[in-house]
Order: structure tokens, then C-alpha cells, then sequence
């Protein structure tokens, strides 16, 4: 998942908005912790530019969701937890996800990384739950327990592994996510060619190596919004509802042959 200057100043934007958007619900502070249509009227566009893009992201902690009241709680984007390791689907993914897109939420769908589990596995697991539609976000792995066991090139190898297996399936560059601590330890660096989505739980922004950059900041993990019985991730997107638009999987273009060209698709001519 290298920022230009136009996307620094989205993050210096979003720090100031932070500190006024904190006393609004769905927006409690918390402390830092290791964890987890393009519009072409002019003032449209600059109301896009303003606005800070919140979200959320779910799995079966949040158990059954009312996504019309998430909606209606100005929630731009969500991302869905789908699979853990290489055996474990999430519950309630499929409704998720088909929710999400009914209400008009931009959804994205995100794997558990399992270091001790086989990365083939892992990578089948997602392939085998996700269709990824135009308009929805790229996939993420969410990469934030370590073992003992396993050397940090080892755990490095399997998540490049996994992103690299996912990139050449859905067409597009996965989205790391991962807490600012264990980034540091562990990421910083090493994936400069992906964006991250960074867990910090603070009013100051996520810190990235000058290599890499951060598209998503979790904020916060106890957030209440409408529609959600249980606390929940907060998040926002580091730049406008037109950059988010363009994150996301493009349209398909479908190429229109004659129906020579298509049959000799089917049988090649001698």
C-alpha cells in the first residue's frame, strides 16, 4: 500500500484535525500501545479536500454490525478481517463484506499474518476467500505478532512472500499494517515499494523510515460509532476521498474483439 509534498501537507492536516475531531463520538483518545467520482464542480473538490476520511476496520470481535448507521456516522471506508494463518476464517466476513458494498462503505479485506504457519497456506487461504471488485481497496496484510523461532529474514521472507504471491493474483500492491513499535523493530525499511497502515495510539502521526510511507493511521482501538455494540479500530486516510478513490482497484477494461479474434482464442487457426 513516495508521498509528494501534496501528501505531506494531507498529513500535517490530519494532525491538526486530529486534535478536534478527538471530542467528537467516535473519536476517544488512547494511549500509545504495541498491538495490534472525481467531481469536476470546483467547490465539491475542495470540500473533498478538506474533509477527514475516517474508518474502521472489523472482525468477529465487533460480532453482527448495522453498517447503515455506520454509514450514516460519516464512515468512509472499512476494512474487513477475512482469514488467520493458513486454516481460519473469520466468521463473519461474509456478511461483512457484502454489507459494506450494499451501503456504498469502500471495503477492503485484510489477512492475519501467522509467522509459524506455512506462508503457502496463508497466501491459498485469502485467494481462496477474497474477490476483490473494481472500487474496493488493495489487500492487507496485517503483520503484527513475531516467534521466537523464527529469524527476523525468515519473518521478513514469508511477508514478502506473501505480498508478492498476492500482487501477481488481484493485479495490485498490497497494504502492510502493522503497530509503530513492531515497525520499527521488525519493517522499517525493508518494504519500501508497499504502503503502510500504522497502529498508533496517539495524537502525534505515525513515524515511517524517509524509504518508506503510510497511507492509513489506526488511532485508536476503543472507538464507539453507531451500528457497532463494541468498541472498535479507528482510522484515517492520509489525504482526500478523491486519493482514497484512486487507491482503489481500478475499473476493468474489457477489450472488444471481432468474433474471429475471440474464436481464435478458443481454437487457435493452423
Amino acid at each position: 500500500m513516495i508521498f509528494t509534498v501534496l501528501l505531506s501537507a494531507s498529513q500535517k492536516l490530519l494532525t491538526l484535525s486530529f486534535l478536534l475531531f478527538a471530542t467528537l463520538p467516535g473519536a476517544p483518545n488512547g494511549g500509545d500501545k504495541e498491538g495490534a467520482d472525481k467531481k469536476s464542480d470546483k467547490s465539491t473538490s475542495t470540500k473533498n479536500s478538506e474533509a477527514i476520511i475516517r474508518g474502521v476496520d472489523v472482525s468477529r470481535w465487533q460480532k453482527e454490525i448495522d453498517w447503515s448507521l455506520v454509514k450514516d456516522a460519516n464512515v468512509s471506508f472499512a476494512f474487513v478481517k477475512a482469514t488467520q494463518g493458513d486454516f481460519r476464517l473469520d466468521p463473519y466476513f461474509a456478511r461483512n463484506w457484502e454489507e459494506t458494498k450494499r451501503m456504498g462503505i469502500t471495503r477492503g479485506a485484510y489477512h492475519y499474518f501467522k509467522p509459524e504457519d506455512p506462508i503457502e497456506g496463508q497466501i491459498e487461504i485469502f485467494k481462496s476467500t477474497v474477490t476483490l471488485e473494481p472500487g474496493d481497496l488493495p489487500p492487507v496484510l496485517d503483520v503484527e505478532v513475531s516467534d521466537s523461532r523464527i529469524s527476523p529474514q525468515e519473518l521478513r521472507q514469508s511477508i514478502r512472500t506473501w505480498l508478492e504471491a498476492i500482487t501477481k493474483y488481484y493485479g495490485v500492491k498490497p497494504i502492510i499494517y502493522t503497530s509503530q513499535n513492531y515497525y520499527r523493530r521488525w519493517l522499517q525499511g525493508y518494504f519500501p515499494e508497499y504502503h503502510f497502515w500504522i497502529a498508533r495510539y496517539s495524537d502525534v502521526q505515525p513515524e515511517t523510515h524517509h524509504t518508506d510511507s503510510w497511507k492509513f493511521w489506526q488511532f485508536t482501538d476503543s472507538g464507539s460509532i453507531s451500528g457497532i455494540n463494541s468498541a472498535v479500530d479507528m482510522n484515517f486516510f492520509a489525504g482526500d476521498l478523491d486519493l482514497l478513490s484512486q487507491l482503489c482497484m481500478p475499473e476493468l477494461v474489457i477489450a472488444q474483439e471481432s468474433p474471429l479474434k475471440q474464436m481464435k482464442h478458443i481454437q487457435p487457426l493452423p
